[in-house]
Formats: C-alpha cells, sequence, structure tokens
C-alpha cells in the first residue's frame, strides 16, 4: 500500500499539482473531490491548522501526484474533518485506502469527518473499510431558468425592508455578524470571519451586483449572496456557467415574515436575467421544510454529499 507524505504547508509546486489532480478528478467524476473552502485556502499553501498528505508514483523521477487528502483539525468536538483525491488513472491501486488510513491515524484522536461528494460508490466502500459510517448529508438541487422552466413567481418584501446590493469595504463587518447571527446553529457557515468574505471577494466569480442585502431601520437583517460558476476551460473540457443560490440568511428577529423566500426569488432573478441556464444549491437532507420550499420552486435533487464519521 502506497506510503502518504504527510507536509503541514504545500510549496507552489505542490498547490499547482493538487489543483491539476482537482480538475482532472472533476472531469471524470463529474464534481471537485475537494469543497470550496479548501480551495480558496490552498493558494496559500492552506491554512495553520491544516495537514496535507501527497501520495507520488514511484515510477517517474521526482514521482507524480497521484493522491491528495486534506485534514482540517480545527474542530475539537464535530472531530477533524477530512477530504481526499486519487488520480482517476491511479485508482484500484490501494491510494484511496492509504489516504484514509493516514487520515484517521493524523486526526486527533482517531475521530474523523471524511466527506465524499457526487456519493461516488467508491467513496462508500473507501469508508466502510475504515470503519466510518454515513452522519450527515447533503444534497444538491437545480433547476432550469430558461426556455420553458417553471416561471419564477412575484417577490414579495416585507413592509419596511429595504434592499440594496454588497458595497466591498463596507459591509464587511456587518454581513459577517449577521451571517453569525443567521447560522448560530451551524458552526461551518455561522463562523466564517471577516477574512472569508475578503477570500472570496478575491475571487474570479464575485461580483457584488449579486450579493443582495435587506435592510430595517438601517440594520442588515437578511441577505442572499448569489455565485456564478463554470463557463471555464478545464483539463480540455468546457464547463458551462451554472448560478448558484450560495447562501441566504435571515436574522432570527425577521424568521416568519417571509424575507427569506422574497431575498432568494430576488436573486434567483438576477441569475435569470443575466441569462444563465440554471441555479443550484445545496440544502441537509434533513433539512426536510427548506427541501419543500425549493421543490415547490421547481428545484429538484440532483446530486448527492456525504459525510462518513468515526
Amino acid at each position: 500500500m502506497p506510503d502518504p507524505t504527510l507536509v503541514t504547508r504545500l510549496s507552489p509546486d505542490d498547490v499547482a499539482e493538487v489543483r491539476a489532480l482537482v480538475d482532472a478528478v472533476e472531469v471524470e467524476d463529474g464534481v471537485p473531490p475537494l469543497s470550496e473552502h479548501v480551495l480558496l485556502h490552498l493558494p496559500h499553501g492552506g491554512d495553520a491548522d491544516v495537514r496535507h498528505l501527497l501520495v507520488r508514483s514511484s515510477d517517474q523521477a521526482g514521482g507524480r501526484l497521484v493522491g491528495y487528502a486534506h485534514l482540517d483539525v480545527t474542530d475539537p468536538v464535530a472531530g477533524a474533518s477530512g477530504e481526499l483525491a486519487v488520480l482517476p488513472e491511479a485508482r484500484g491501486h490501494g491510494v484511496g485506502r492509504a489516504l484514509a488510513t493516514a487520515l484517521l491515524d493524523v486526526a486527533p484522536g482517531g475521530q474523523l469527518r471524511l466527506w465524499a461528494h457526487g456519493e461516488h460508490p467508491a467513496a462508500a466502500r473507501l469508508a466502510a473499510q475504515a470503519g466510518l459510517s454515513r452522519s450527515r448529508v447533503l444534497w444538491q438541487m437545480r433547476r432550469a431558468l430558461q426556455g420553458d422552466a417553471q416561471p419564477l413567481p412575484e417577490v414579495v418584501v416585507p413592509e419596511g425592508v429595504r434592499l440594496r446590493t454588497f458595497e466591498v469595504g463596507r459591509d464587511e463587518d456587518a454581513w459577517t455578524a449577521l451571517n453569525a447571527r443567521a447560522f448560530a446553529d451551524h458552526p461551518d457557515q455561522g463562523s466564517w470571519s471577516g477574512e472569508e468574505v475578503r477570500l472570496r471577494e478575491a475571487e474570479p466569480w464575485f461580483d457584488a451586483a449579486g450579493f443582495f442585502l435587506a435592510e430595517r431601520d438601517g440594520a442588515l437583517v437578511g441577505f442572499h449572496w448569489t455565485k456564478v460558476h463554470g463557463g471555464r476551460e478545464s483539463a480540455g473540457h468546457h464547463h458551462d456557467p451554472v448560478g448558484e443560490v450560495y447562501v441566504v440568511g435571515v436574522d432570527p428577529s425577521e424568521q416568519g415574515r417571509g424575507l427569506g423566500p422574497a431575498l432568494t426569488l430576488v436573486g434567483l432573478r438576477h441569475l435569470q436575467e443575466r441569462g444563465l441556464p440554471e441555479v443550484m444549491l445545496y440544502v441537509d437532507e434533513d433539512n426536510t421544510n427548506a427541501a419543500r420550499v425549493y421543490a415547490r420552486l421547481g428545484f429538484v435533487r440532483s446530486a448527492t454529499d456525504v459525510c462518513f464519521s468515526r
């Protein structure tokens, strides 16, 4: 079985190799093997509280990168969070199992949450071999925006609420505070710092014109941050652009007044007016209320991300 190399920071050459591996896996599987958060932090060599595991082939000078795993050890309660990717032509040779075993060895207390994007059957087999069981499921849902797509309802904004778009350099701190209130029970989202916002502002996809804020009496009470990804070349393949309901959040004081649905529709109409053919979003499988709301808006389940844990 291959022996992964553990590093605490990636070199620029390592980063380039990991990105090439990720592109190759995305082309093969139709979904990126690493989460957005991981990909955003890769160019900087990774966060301080992260471990990287690298597997290289032995048939080339220096060794080609054939496997990569990322381990975030910042959550001592829920446990370390890991993701891994194996080059398609290197699969079936123990690379994935070696990475999963190494993740368990490195994770504090052997407590690990391993995410598999796209619910690939091989991921379930690998998790079972490592003694991990399904603990969380995220659905990806999609709907068409053009042609004979189901018409979008009219936007009804609650009385006393004003909508505007995000202003870079002005709204980061207020938005971060609102996001923390809106997602107090979901630390993966609610713990974002201003630095997380600024990292995304530097991304090519960031567009303040698609980042909608709701104010009541001058204070932020809700938002819908949209995203457009795709429309690029990757490993010789063209990816058509797809809109995303990136994050929708509402202050607890505004819950039940219809602000969330209004903001959702504002973002969907914006993406539609940009001419995007399709829009996607993520929702927890057990969040049945939200899934029903999105289903009524024409969204259908299209893919699944699974967290396996021990």
